[in-house]
């Protein structure tokens, strides 16, 4: 039993004390490592664009600011869709109004324009559709923020919605 458990330990002293340490400082022993390929694998769209929103949230309202040039909300719109994949919106809400197609409230996509009444005009404000009932847009008040649709006053605004890209 004693000649056991001296062969076991000098088996171990023997594996502790080999000539390749685990651990190198020179990089003498590194592993071989396989080149990478260099592939462009595209992003989900999705994540592309939700990426895009993102960098937007907290900018101020146009004018706000005296380092931030600001956004109102369908330069905000146009913005967004120009960096996503180039679409050219027309600069005013009306006329954004008048873009792509139409789409039911139950049937709204991510990445959808929605439209509000805010004031007299037939349609003044716009914003993108963001699941949940959420919209993303430029808000006088607080810039670019995240708002619910079912909020009571936006609820009693929304006027329509259009899909600028399938």
């Amino acid at each position: 039993m004693q000649l056991s458990k001296a062969i076991l330990l000098f088996m171990i002293f023997v594996v502790g004390c080999s000539p390749y340490p685990r651990y190198r400082t020179d990089g003498a022993s590194q592993p071989h490592r396989p080149a990478v390929k260099s592939s462009k694998q595209s992003i989900n769209p999705k994540i592309k664009f939700g990426q895009i929103l993102q960098s937007y949230l907290g900018r101020p309202y146009l004018g706000r600011s005296k380092t931030d040039p600001g956004l109102d909300c369908s330069l905000f719109t146009s913005e967004v869709y120009k960096k996503y994949n180039k679409t050219r919106l027309p600069r005013t809400v009306a006329d954004q109004f008048k873009t792509g197609q139409p789409v039911a409230r139950n049937k709204l996509r991510f990445g959808d324009l929605v439209f509000f009444k805010t004031d007299r005009k037939k349609v003044s404000h716009v914003g993108i559709y963001m699941d949940y009932d959420e919209f993303m847009h430029a808000s006088s008040s607080n810039g670019i923020v995240i708002t619910s649709m079912k909020n009571k006053y936006w609820s009693k605004r929304y006027i329509g919605a259009r899909r600028v890209v399938e």
